[in-house]
């Protein structure tokens, strides 16, 4: 568990850096730090658990978890869920490299960031990361 307050805490100083005091909106600020949330937090938990399959459990019981105890509108909750989601697809991927990489690549992702509207349009198929508004 302390490994995911300090995952908690790294995301939200690396968010703040990277987008000063916009992370919390639905842009694509937020689409990111949600993403580099769930990355952040497998990466600390795999250093307890060597199963991946185990490390992306926890990280989604955390993030889930996150979404109901702190509730947002229908379209804000299914957004945030499907950038954790995308962390955790993406985590694989970034499992080995540094929290500098992560940013990097996370960042290049908002480039194919889709602005979605309606619940409808958030397709949990979809390998990008999503956002409301501007």
């Amino acid at each position: 568990m302390t490994s995911t307050v300090y995952a908690t805490y790294t995301t939200y100083r690396i968010s703040q850096k990277e987008f000063p005091d916009i992370h919390g909106g639905h842009n694509k600020a937020n689409a990111f730090r949600h993403a580099l949330w769930n990355v952040i937090i497998a990466k600390y938990a795999s250093r307890f658990s060597k199963n991946p399959s185990s490390v992306l459990d926890w990280t989604k019981l955390i993030t889930d978890w996150h979404e109901e105890f702190s509730p947002n509108e229908a379209l804000a909750k299914a957004m945030d869920l499907h950038n954790n989601q995308m962390g955790r697809y993406f985590y694989p991927a970034l499992s080995n490299k540094k929290n500098l990489e992560i940013v990097h690549f996370l960042k290049g992702q908002l480039m194919n960031a889709v602005k979605v509207k309606e619940v409808s349009e958030i397709d949990s198929t979809s390998q990008q990361l999503m956002y409301l508004e501007d």
